[in-house]
């Protein structure tokens, strides 16, 4: 029993406490100074113990997203490997009335099988397009694709590329184009008709092919190969037209029969196993379809040509300066024409065809069966939608014009959304392959070194684990 005033033991006969005479109460009244006492102990007890902190992340706790985030599975290409990203919450929820144009490129990238453009801006990719050069950075910027030219891939760039030359090579051949026919209208000098010709067919599809080099980063594509697929691929491509459209039906699907025979052109050309990017089946495909339409336009010019001057010369009774100048003005409009809407048709359709091909393939040799992979054929049909959609005037001699501006706009926009998925894929592919090098470099290093190699010491650094 303890007193309730100074908390003094005190036996059970005590009426009063020893120490400050205050009277023994009730045992109840006991109870309660004996717990008060045993508080007071506790609490000099924690005083006198010394002051601890916790400390952060322990007790460990199951691992999770961090705050405001959700995970996000992530495969760059169809067969590649995946990989868990944490994303913002809202960029992955369903946005409400996302209207009509986003469900048409939604159900795009769904049979592209493409993902949604990140960190793209037309704005950005042609910022470096102006900026002034020396001869020798032009020099050094083409001299790729050999063995001792092409960059280790640890080095390669994997954002989006900013391309500028193809701008510079446009420029020319247009600036040649209109030097040749200022000429020819000053001086009447027929023999610039092919130059003037050659000048208009080639520029564009060019300038093009050069563009989606640019976006090659790889780097591992030679000027020489891009010249034998531009001459040979274009060539064999037209010449297999040219037979396909004997038949009365082929004739009628130019979608189908110009499609197939660019992509085996492109086939019969790169058939090594030793361009294993998907950026490199884009580049080969640019390169066929730019001989393609480069050849094809020149047919068209002379088409306009020879004609007009028939009729100027028959028809119309013109003198022979006179009917040479009609006709090259109008084959300088078919020209002109056709430059314009060339970066919206073959290039970038067979880009696309060879683009999912390769998707395919990668590392492997050609294989007939590559061909009925649905990851390549559901892509396939994109080009060959778009290819026939532009053509729609063949079977439908009838189309009102509009309409006709109208399908050539929605075709080359989707053409190009489709084509610059298939570029950030092939971006993510070979950022894939930078990070397997890595891994693969630090396993090799520690199994060399032994366990704990990875803690890299550099003088005058802090070792890291």
């Amino acid at each position: 029993m303890f007193c309730a005033k100074c908390g003094t033991e005190c036996q059970a006969e005590y009426k009063f406490c020893r120490s400050c005479g205050a009277p023994v109460g009730s045992s109840g009244q006991a109870a309660a100074a004996t717990q008060a006492v045993q508080a007071a102990a506790a609490v000099s007890v924690a005083q006198a113990m010394p002051v601890t902190q916790p400390v952060a992340g322990w007790p460990p706790t199951a691992p999770g997203p961090p705050p405001g985030m959700v995970p996000v599975l992530y495969q760059a290409y169809p067969g590649g490997p995946q990989q868990v990203y944490y994303v913002p919450a809202h960029g992955v929820q369903a946005q409400p009335g996302g209207g009509f144009l986003e469900g048409v490129r939604s159900r795009i990238r769904e049979l592209a099988l493409t993902d949604k453009l990140e960190g793209f801006s037309l704005s950005e990719t042609f910022s470096e397009t102006f900026k002034r050069r020396g001869a020798d950075a032009v020099e050094e910027y083409v001299m790729v694709g050999s063995s001792r030219t092409t960059p280790p891939i640890e080095m390669v760039e994997t954002g989006w590329p900013k391309p500028w030359m193809f701008f510079r090579q446009l420029a020319l051949f247009a600036v040649a184009f209109a030097v040749l026919y200022a000429v020819f209208k000053f001086t009447g000098n027929t023999p610039l008709l092919p130059a003037i010709l050659i000048m208009g067919a080639f520029a564009v599809p060019v300038a093009v092919l050069i563009f989606l080099f640019e976006m090659n980063t790889p780097r591992n594509v030679s000027v020489v190969v891009l010249g034998k697929l531009f001459i040979m691929g274009g060539l064999a491509a037209i010449c297999a037209v040219s037979f396909e459209y004997m038949n009365t039906i082929a004739g009628k699907l130019p979608g189908v029969v110009e499609e197939t025979a660019k992509l085996a052109a492109v086939l019969l050309v790169m058939r090594s196993a030793r361009y294993k990017y998907e950026l490199n089946g884009i580049l080969f495909g640019t390169a066929v379809g730019a001989g393609f339409a480069a050849f094809e336009t020149s047919y068209y010019g002379l088409n306009a040509f020879l004609p007009a001057l028939i009729q100027g010369l028959v028809q119309q009774g013109m003198q022979a300066q006179q009917a040479f100048t009609a006709a090259t003005q109008t084959m300088v409009d078919s020209l002109v024409l056709r430059g314009i809407l060339a970066p919206f048709g073959h290039m970038p359709w067979t880009a696309i065809a060879a683009g999912a091909f390769w998707r395919v393939k990668l590392d492997k040799p050609v294989s007939p069966s590559m061909l009925l992979d649905p990851r390549f054929l559901k892509t396939f049909m994109i080009p060959v939608a778009m290819h026939t959609l532009w053509d729609a005037s063949v079977v439908f001699p009838k189309i009102p014009g509009l309409l006709n501006i109208l399908l050539w706009i929605g075709t080359g926009l989707t053409t190009w959304y489709v084509l610059f998925g298939l570029i950030q894929q092939g971006l993510r592919q070979v950022k894939d392959e930078q990070k397997q090098r890595l891994q693969s470099t630090l396993a090799d290093v520690e199994a060399t070194l032994g366990p704990g190699a990875r803690a890299v010491v550099v003088p005058g650094a802090v070792p890291v684990a």
